[in-house]
């Protein structure tokens, strides 16, 4: 009796292998094919870990680059992705809100106001096994409410321009020259809102435009910065102006702070 017992423990071991044996080759083929502890692992791939979690905008365009790798894809909710890349130094960008162009720049056309534009850019070393990195967008726009008062009477047909000489974003988020211009038209309260890209000074100019004439013109750029705003923010605030325009008096405010200058106008 037990010589059959253990003739069928046998058979039975020897079904289990035969049925674990395509798994068993499988997984020598993998063994054989990737870098073991004893091999020299420069050549090995970076197993790059991208977390995009906590997005601002949808869809956000993700790219991965450098040397002869590249990678880029349409992502439209948080995700994480794991890319087998190259040792050595990649850029990682993901951008929402506008489409950048080929060098990964945004430009604003003239007389367009800036995009909602959202931006990542880091240069990642590749050289570890492992690499997770963070993939985090920062808002690179003001939106700019602009209220006007004087006393009664004195309110709309009136256009406001603003003037600048920053156009747009290079790939890393810094301020692309190029002349910027916009036209408003206030509503019947006094009110318009601009989103402005980021600035690299403080040249931003405002018109007061009557019949096609301009009439008071407003240092804009040297009142926001006397307010402490911060143009080299990963996250740029949004601004309220406050502009009376007979009392030559100009007050900027965000839900933090207030400050009012009496100003020099000038033509």
């Amino acid at each position: 009796f037990c010589p059959m017992i253990c003739l069928f423990r046998c058979l039975m071991s020897f079904k289990r292998a035969v049925r674990r044996l395509p798994v068993l080759l499988i997984s020598l083929s993998l063994l054989f094919n990737t870098c073991s502890i004893k091999e020299n692992r420069a050549a090995c791939p970076c197993a790059l870990t991208l977390e995009l979690t906590g997005l601002p905008v949808s869809p956000v365009v993700l790219g991965v680059g450098g040397g002869d790798y590249s990678f880029t894809e349409v992502i439209h909710t948080d995700t994480v992705i794991v890319l087998p890349v190259p040792k050595g130094e990649l850029t990682v960008t993901a951008v929402g809100g506008a489409l950048a162009e080929g060098d990964g720049s945004v430009r604003i056309p003239e007389g367009e106001e800036a995009p909602p534009l959202y931006l990542f850019h880091a240069d990642v070393s590749t050289m570890a096994d492992q690499v997770v990195l963070p993939v985090l967008l920062h808002k690179q726009y003001c939106s700019l409410e602009l209220v006007f008062s004087g006393p009664p009477g004195y309110g709309p047909p009136f256009e406001v321009f603003v003037e600048g000489f920053y156009a747009g974003w290079s790939a890393d988020g810094s301020p692309l020259p190029g002349p910027f211009s916009r036209r408003l038209l206030p509503t019947s309260d006094g009110r318009s809102v601009l989103r402005l890209p980021r600035q690299g000074d403080d040249s931003l100019l405002m018109h007061i435009v009557f019949s096609d004439r301009i009439v008071r013109t407003f240092a804009l750029g040297s009142y926001i910065a006397a307010s402490g705003y911060d143009w080299a923010a990963l996250d740029l605030e949004d601004l309220t102006l406050n502009v009376d325009i007979s009392l030559t008096s100009v007050t900027v405010s965000t839900d933090l702070w207030s400050k009012t200058e009496e100003i020099e106008i000038w033509i």
